[in-house]
């Protein structure tokens, strides 16, 4: 009879490591897998987004649309192309400070693949936005234009 009371009581000492390895499994796999959030285009966090998903993308008329009227005036879709090379990136949006109708938002990223060993992570400052006709326009890019000649 102590041999059955001792089989259970091992059965038990590896429930709860499974279920927690199988709880932590299932996290990773759905942080892996998720879609990123999609904020809305009329928010300076949103429009930075809309920024770096065109650049991300090769999208450069849509990446120019983001830019304020005065940068649009002295920057053209060719020059924001021609600023790379441009590559693999993952961005996090961090802090947003509003003051009045001029905004920061950090933004952190991730450059390389996303393997550790190919992959370095870097805070390039804030994004400056400016309200201007009823939408957000950038004003300062610090990414990944540190030598852009038209402004940015």
């Amino acid at each position: 009879m102590s041999d059955m009371s001792e089989e259970g009581s091992n059965k038990r000492k590896w429930v709860f490591p499974v279920v927690a390895g199988t709880f932590l499994l299932v996290l990773t796999l759905l942080a892996l897998f998720r879609e990123p959030v999609v904020l809305d285009r009329d928010t300076p966090e949103g429009t930075v987004q809309v920024f770096l998903q065109a650049i991300a993308d090769n999208d450069f008329a849509t990446a120019r649309d983001q830019l304020s009227t005065g940068l649009q005036e002295e920057c053209s879709t060719a020059d924001i192309a021609g600023a790379g090379p441009y590559e693999t990136f993952t961005a996090t949006l961090g802090d947003v400070e509003e003051f009045g109708d001029e905004t920061l938002v950090d933004v952190s990223l991730r450059l390389g693949n996303g393997s550790r060993l190919d992959s370095y992570t870097f805070d390039p400052g804030p994004y400056r936005l400016q309200r201007e006709s009823g939408r957000w326009g950038i004003t300062k890019v610090p990414w990944p234009y540190f030598f852009f000649e038209c402004g940015l």
